[in-house]
This record gives C-alpha cells, structure tokens and sequence, in this order.
C-alpha cells in the first residue's frame, strides 16, 4: 500500500471509538500526539486509541498528499463543547507497508 491509502485507512478507523489502529504501526513505531506525548511500540500505541474520544468526536480531511512512503494531510477536529474546530497537520512514515512514525501537529 502506498503512503496515502495507508492515511486515508487510517484516517477513517481513527473515527470509531476503542478502535486498536496498533495493528497498522511497524513493531517499532511511534505516534506523537497533538500534545507533543510520544508512544512507542505497538502496546503504547494500542493504550492511546483504547482510550475514551470525546463525546461528538468528528474528523474531516482536509488536504491528503503522498509518496509511496511518506503522506501529510491537514485535517479539522471537533467535539461536543470545543468552541472551535482544531486543525492538525499529521504526517505518515512507513516502513516495509506498516508505519513507522506518525505525527500530529497544531496548526
């Protein structure tokens, strides 16, 4: 799979609650949250996405840009009592067709 179809995959996973995206990461890979916490390993990784989303949670893509091994899309948050919407840059890395590095960024 390319960079971009491994995101939009993601992407889209990412919305359903207690979804273990674990699956989708190198047996070394690391997520970096929007706060800046860094996850490494599969069972780090699954502790993150096993963990409650808040309630209304909804993600919109943006933009989605790739290669074969590297994608960066923005994308727009929102939830029950954010009063505005949060805009994040997320970047993809893989590795052998699993990721290797996923990176949330504020904008």
């Amino acid at each position: 799979m390319k960079a971009v179809e491994v995101m939009n995959e993601y992407l889209k996973r990412a919305q359903v609650e207690g979804q273990d995206l674990s699956d989708m990461y190198a047996d070394q890979g690391e997520l970096k949250d929007f706060k800046g916490e860094i996850f490494k390993g599969r069972k780090e990784i699954q502790n993150f996405y096993m963990s409650p989303m808040p309630k209304g949670f909804k993600l919109t893509i943006q933009t989605i840009e790739g290669d074969d091994i590297e994608c960066v899309a923005i994308i727009t948050t929102t939830w029950d009592g954010l009063p505005n919407p949060v805009i994040l840059e997320e970047k993809l890395i893989l590795e052998n067709g699993k990721i290797k590095s996923f990176t949330m960024i504020p904008k």
